[in-house]
């Protein structure tokens, strides 16, 4: 298989899962919200799309043409690559131990709470910096777009804890969005032939 297509189908349809995980998320963290049908599934979808994400971006920056080179995206997206793929722990815990009372308290008192908080933290930044790169060096329109997505929902994500509405509400969106510019990069990167794609005169 073209590597193009391997990492473009990896990060497509990792952008895939975690926008649906998303989508299947109540809209707050809650003991209703623990025994909901969705619960679990919710989070070890987004879990496995944000691995399929690691497992992709790399290469997808590596031997993407929808792509010019760039610091901002390469280091950004390898660096948001890393930090999918330390969410999942966190994932899991969120699926199968935060609904037993006492125990997710415990944990989330300690290390773990700390590991995930960082974690969280870092994923907001590449996710910052790799849609930054995307925005201004995406070598194909859709691309830059789908930077200039990724932008938006971390924005979104930063400025929402302080609205005063359900979380849910602006968590949602946001990592939709998100999931679904990833979507668009994989696809462009999936499509893209062996020719270098034609740079704008004025991008």
């Amino acid at each position: 298989m073209n590597m193009r297509i391997l990492a473009g189908s990896l990060v497509g349809s990792g952008g895939i899962l975690f926008a649906l995980g998303n989508v299947l998320h109540p809209l707050e963290h809650s003991e209703a919200a623990h025994s909901a049908p969705t619960w679990e599934a919710a989070h070890l979808i987004f879990a496995l799309g944000g691995l399929l994400i690691t497992a992709g971006l790399p290469l997808l920056i590596a031997v993407s043409q929808a792509l010019r080179p760039s610091k901002l995206a390469s280091i950004g997206g390898v660096v948001l690559a890393i930090a999918f793929a330390a969410l999942a722990p966190g994932a899991w815990f969120e699926a199968y131990v935060a609904p037993l009372h006492g125990v997710a308290e415990q944990v989330e008192a300690g290390g773990g709470g700390a590991v995930n908080a960082v974690a969280g933290m870092v994923w907001m930044a590449s996710l910052v910096a790799f849609g930054a790169g995307l925005a201004w060096r995406g070598a194909r329109r859709s691309v830059r777009l789908a930077g200039a997505a990724l932008l938006v929902a971390a924005l979104v994500l930063i400025v929402g804890p302080g609205l005063p509405v359900v979380e849910g509400l602006v968590i949602i969106p946001a990592t939709v969005l998100a999931g679904l510019g990833l979507l668009a990069v994989g696809v462009a990167s999936a499509r893209t032939t062996a020719e270098p794609a034609p740079v704008p005169v004025n991008a």
